[in-house]
């Protein structure tokens, strides 16, 4: 039986990471799994760690946490032919939900040890690493307002925060794109690159992504006045946007946006980078321990 090596984010999801991993170790013990565990320490720490266990020759490393550790792994293991796995316990789980990989314990170290893989693609934006959805415009601005907050509130309370503030101050900007070999211009509120469906705890703002189809789908939402942008927002949360007349829906390979004012990326759920971007997909890059079924 291969050896599994888990890099392990304790503080994921409030702390459930470590507590899920208890559980998972015990039972691979009592399945006789050979298995390392190594536990991060600050953020970016998963990236270093993985990048060791590469070099060192482990040939299946595994990320314990949310999308953020997920992303930190894969961002290290990425084209090397190593085969990576996720149990995911974070907080928001998006990748989880269309990878898909089982929330259960259980059902998660059972996959691991049946060790069905499938080659999963990845992005690039410009020269930062993705493996979900990355873009900017509003939900950009949300995550970079909701981070004002946290320090003074909790649970999903600077989120809401944070929306209500990008709504106050809600910008709207002049693009121009180009994909396979078209460029056009336009005013938008936000553009989404999706690998993944799925980002900020469960908006599904890409319905029809596919991470196994070496293809991008793009979302351009353009400009919108405030009131019609508000009345949008619970049909793009739960996937039911697309054919609202504002919503521009391209699949591409590659897709390059410069903006009149530069906007800040949001890449996995995390800001880095700026615009003017390229996107481009890399595919098949990450062999993925996934559920057979699928």
């Amino acid at each position: 039986m291969e050896k599994l090596y888990f890099i392990v984010n304790p503080v994921s999801g409030g702390g459930r990471g470590k507590s899920a991993f208890l559980e998972a170790e015990k039972l691979m013990k009592e399945k006789g799994v050979p298995y390392e565990a190594v536990y991060s320490e600050w953020p970016g720490h998963a990236v270093t760690l993985a990048k060791e266990a590469a070099e060192r020759g482990e040939s299946c490393i595994v990320a314990v946490g949310g999308d953020g550790t997920v992303n930190e792994v894969a961002s290290a293991v990425c084209g090397r032919g190593i085969r990576m796995g996720v149990l995911p316990f974070g907080t928001g789980n998006d990748l989880a939900r269309v990878a898909p990989f089982p929330m259960d314990v259980g059902a998660a170290v059972d996959t691991l040890i049946a060790g069905y893989t499938r080659p999963m693609d990845a992005g690039m934006a410009n020269d930062r690493f993705f493996l979900n959805v990355a873009g900017f415009g509003f939900d950009a601005d949300v995550l970079q307002n909701t981070t004002r907050f946290k320090g003074r509130f909790r649970g999903m309370i600077p989120y809401l925060l944070g929306i209500a503030a990008t709504l106050s101050r809600l910008r709207h900007m002049k693009l121009t794109f180009t994909h396979d070999g078209k460029t056009e211009s336009r005013t938008g509120v936000l553009v989404s690159v999706g690998n993944g469906q799925y980002f900020g705890g469960g908006m599904r703002a890409l319905p029809t992504a596919d991470l196994y189809d070496g293809l991008f789908d793009v979302i351009v939402i353009n400009d919108l006045a405030l009131p019609r942008l508000v009345s949008l927002l619970p049909r793009f949360i739960k996937g039911k946007h697309m054919d609202h007349p504002a919503v521009e829906h391209i699949r591409t390979a590659e897709f390059t946006v410069t903006c009149e004012e530069p906007s800040t990326l949001n890449l996995d759920g995390e800001l880095g980078g700026s615009t003017p971007v390229t996107f481009r997909i890399l595919p098949g890059a990450i062999p993925m321990i996934v559920p057979e079924e699928i």
